[in-house]
C-alpha cells in the first residue's frame, strides 16, 4: 500500500470514527436507540458532505463524489458494526428478560 492509498482509506476511517465518537457520547448518557444512532450516522454522513462541499472554495482541493462515497461507507461500516454488536446484544438481553416472566 502506498502512501497514497493510506491517505485515501482515512477517509473510511475518520468518518468511521466521528461516527463511532457520537455513539460513545449517547451511550455516556444513556441516549444510545436505534433512532439516535441513525441520527448520528445522519449526521457524520453530513459533515462529510459540508467537508467535501467546503473543500471547493480552498485552493489545492476539490469536491471529489468519490471521497464522498468513501465517508458515507465508513459510517455504513461503523453502523453496521453498532447494530450487529450492541443492539444484537441488547435484542437477545430482552428476549432472555421476557422468557424469565413467562416462567
Amino acid at each position: 500500500m502506498s502512501g497514497g492509498d493510506f491517505l485515501e482509506s482515512l477517509h473510511l476511517i475518520e468518518f468511521a470514527i466521528l461516527y463511532l465518537l457520537l455513539v460513545a457520547a449517547l451511550m455516556a448518557n444513556h441516549k444510545l436507540s436505534r433512532m439516535t444512532s441513525f441520527l448520528a450516522a445522519l449526521i457524520a454522513m453530513t459533515y462529510g458532505l459540508v467537508d467535501e462541499f467546503h473543500q471547493l472554495f480552498v485552493v489545492g482541493r476539490s469536491f471529489t463524489v468519490i471521497d464522498l462515497v468513501k465517508d458515507w461507507i465508513g459510517v455504513l461500516i461503523a453502523w453496521l458494526v453498532v447494530h450487529g454488536f450492541h443492539f444484537r446484544k441488547i435484542a437477545k438481553q430482552e428476549d432472555v428478560k421476557d422468557v424469565s416472566h413467562i416462567g
